[in-house]
């Protein structure tokens, strides 16, 4: 890849972005050996994907490996969090032991939801639509089995279809939703534990929860969420990441006074879309060991991995968009379709700065484009060094065309394969 890069860059400018010692087998006796030449040790899948056939045949991979490799370390290295959200979630699917290495972790994505799905409704208590969420929140784990999901949609379309939130909550005097609530196939009478009644059952704990909730609401920020924490959570990790998140908003209140349960409830949103960043608990924070975590897979995003080294390393999606070379028909993250000559308007607008503060500089619209694209290529090229040297025994890599399917292998993926063949 060095010398590919030195010498047959197709973009001359870019062509100092590596540049050697090469990594060298190491001889006998050396303190600190590098993994051995094995040219065996490195598959480059030329396989046309689309992302999830990219996805499925990473996992389906990993689950014929792992069994015969309970003493290896191994990793998936993403370009971006986004990829590393789908290999955790496929790997969850099938069963497969992980370790998350992104910005934020899933327990803390599902935590950090959770807690923003309640305060949203607080937020705006007469939504049916926002209290049938809180339903399923409460009931998240009926999802797992198949008939008490069932249930579970069955219950949340009806209370979703409740036009006056206040005859569940706060009935009057005969006038009780509840009695009156259409369960439809769920009555059935020779399953009474599955049942309208025990679903009726559900219900009426669901509601003295919602109303504690309500009244809690004049309570701080922080102990709000405590609250709400403590009716939702039972894992000790869930309760500690509930802590942690009551202490995000608690500063967050303090530093906007004027702010109410609808900015508050954005931010755990943002947290939970994996937009804010958000240190959780696990080792990652801390200082990470791959050789803790044997027999799992370490999902991490390749800016995650430095430093890092397993034993068997798979790295996707390395296509032109996530590892552009500046040709032609790449395709750059900062620049918008929608944008007139797929202009990066941050660059633009940071030139125009620059030529307004300068007696000599002279604004050309276009240039700060190139240039960012010169950077970033040649930034994104010393990430896929990072990443292929990330292994020491196998490495496997692999592409996928994109959500549009318009993207190509990365030029240096072509290179790589190109020299490989010629191995």
């Amino acid at each position: 890849l060095i010398d590919w890069t030195q010498t047959q860059h197709p973009v001359a400018a870019i062509r100092d972005a590596l540049t050697p010692p090469h990594i060298e087998p190491t001889p006998p006796g050396d303190p600190q050996p590098n993994p051995p030449d094995d040219p065996a040790g490195v598959r480059i899948v030329a396989r046309k994907f689309t992302p999830r056939e990219e996805l499925l045949a990473v996992v389906d991979s990993l689950a014929r490996w792992l069994p015969e490799h309970t003493d290896e370390t191994v990793a998936v290295l993403v370009p971006r969090n986004q990829r590393g959200f789908a290999v955790v979630s496929q790997l969850k699917k099938r069963g497969i032991e992980y370790v998350e290495l992104l910005r934020s972790t899933m327990p803390t994505r599902e935590a950090a939801g959770a807690l923003g799905n309640v305060v949203n409704y607080l937020a705006d208590p007469a939504s049916p639509t926002k209290l049938a969420r809180v339903y399923r929140v409460w009931r998240r784990e009926d999802r797992e089995d198949e008939e008490a999901g069932a249930r579970l949609a069955v219950v949340a379309d009806a209370l979703r279809r409740c036009r006056h939130v206040e005859r569940f909550l706060w009935p009057r005097w005969e006038d009780d939703w509840l009695d009156t609530i259409d369960l439809g196939d769920l009555n059935n009478p020779t399953d009474p534990e599955n049942g309208a009644l025990h679903v009726r059952e559900q219900l009426g704990t669901f509601r003295k929860l919602v109303r504690r909730w309500q009244e809690a609401v004049v309570l701080p920020i922080d102990q709000l969420i405590l609250t709400l924490a403590q009716d939702l959570f039972d894992a000790p990790a869930d309760l500690a990441v509930a802590h942690k998140l009551a202490m995000v908003l608690r500063r967050a209140s303090e530093s906007h006074p004027d702010w109410q349960l609808p900015e508050l409830t954005a931010e755990l949103a943002m947290i939970a879309r994996n937009e804010r960043r958000f240190l959780g608990l696990s080792s990652d924070d801390t200082g990470f060991d791959p050789e803790r975590y044997r027999g799992q897979v370490v999902v991490a995003t390749v800016h995650k991995a430095k430093g890092l080294e397993w034993d068997r390393v798979y790295l996707m999606s390395v296509n032109n968009y996530n590892f552009p070379s500046a040709l032609p028909h790449d395709q750059f993250i900062a620049e918008k379709w929608f944008i007139r000559d797929q202009l990066n308007l941050e660059a633009e607008v940071l030139a125009q700065l620059k030529a307004l503060c300068s007696e000599n500089a002279v604004y050309e619209e276009g240039e700060a484009t190139r240039e960012a694209r010169l950077d970033y290529a040649a930034e994104r090229l010393r990430l896929l060094y990072v990443g292929i040297t990330r292994a020491r025994k196998e490495l496997i890599i692999t592409w996928n065309t994109g959500k549009r399917g318009d993207q190509q292998p990365a030029a240096p993926f072509i290179a790589l394969q190109t020299f490989r063949e010629g191995w």
